[in-house]
C-alpha cells in the first residue's frame, strides 16, 4: 500500500470491483427488463448502493452471488414500479411492440395511449393534477399531499377515482377488458 492512503486503497478496490462486475450486472438486468434504459438505470443504482455501503462488502464471501441477487431483486422491483412511471411504461410498451412485430398490436397500443390521454384530459382539474403528479412526476401520496396541501386520504381518493374514470372511458371506447384490467392493476401498484 506504499504511496496510497487507506481511503485511496479502498476506493481503488471498489473501482476494481466495478470494472470487474459492471458488464455482468448490466447483462443480467437487461435479460430481465429487456430495456437498455432500465438496465443502465438499475446498474447505476446498484453500484451507487454498493459504493455507499462499501464497508459492508468486506464481509461478503461470494461477491458474484451477492451481485446476482441484488441485480435480480432491483430488476424485479424496478419493473413493478414501472407501471407508475409513465416514461418507463411507454418504453416497455415500445419494446413489447417491437418484439411482437405486429402492426395491429402497435396500433392498439397507440390507440390505447391516445384514449388514456383523452380520459385524463376529461378529469376535473384537481384529479388531473393528482394523476399527473403521481403517474408522470412519480410523486407518492404523501409528497402530493404536501405539494397540494391535501390529506393523504384525499390524494388517494382522487387517484382511485381518476383510475376508475379512465377504466370506464377505455371500456366505453371498445378497449379489450383484459387490457383495462392490466392497466388498472399496474397503476394501482
Amino acid at each position: 500500500m506504499r504511496g496510497f492512503s487507506l481511503k485511496q486503497y479502498q476506493d481503488l478496490k471498489f473501482e476494481e470491483l466495478f470494472e470487474q462486475y459492471k458488464q455482468q450486472v448490466y447483462m443480467q438486468v437487461y435479460a430481465i427488463s429487456k430495456s437498455e434504459y432500465a438496465a443502465e438505470e438499475i446498474t447505476q443504482e446498484i453500484f451507487i448502493k454498493l459504493w455507499l455501503n462499501k464497508e459492508a462488502l468486506k464481509d461478503i464471501k461470494n461477491i458474484g452471488g451477492y451481485l446476482y441477487t441484488i441485480s435480480r431483486n432491483y430488476s424485479l422491483n424496478y419493473l413493478r414500479k414501472a407501471a407508475s412511471d409513465t416514461r418507463l411504461a411507454n418504453e416497455l410498451l415500445r419494446v413489447a411492440v417491437i418484439n411482437d412485430n405486429s402492426t395491429e398490436a402497435s396500433v392498439d397500443v397507440s390507440e390505447c395511449q391516445k384514449l388514456i390521454l383523452n380520459a385524463v384530459n376529461q378529469l376535473s382539474p384537481q384529479r388531473r393534477l393528482v394523476y399527473k403528479l403521481n403517474k408522470e412526476d412519480g410523486l407518492n401520496y404523501d409528497e402530493i399531499a404536501v405539494h397540494l396541501n391535501l390529506s393523504r386520504h384525499t390524494v388517494k381518493n382522487h387517484l382511485m377515482a381518476a383510475l376508475n374514470f379512465i377504466g370506464t372511458y377505455l371500456s366505453k371506447n371498445g378497449v379489450n377488458p383484459t387490457i383495462i384490467a392490466i392497466f388498472i392493476f399496474f397503476y394501482l401498484n
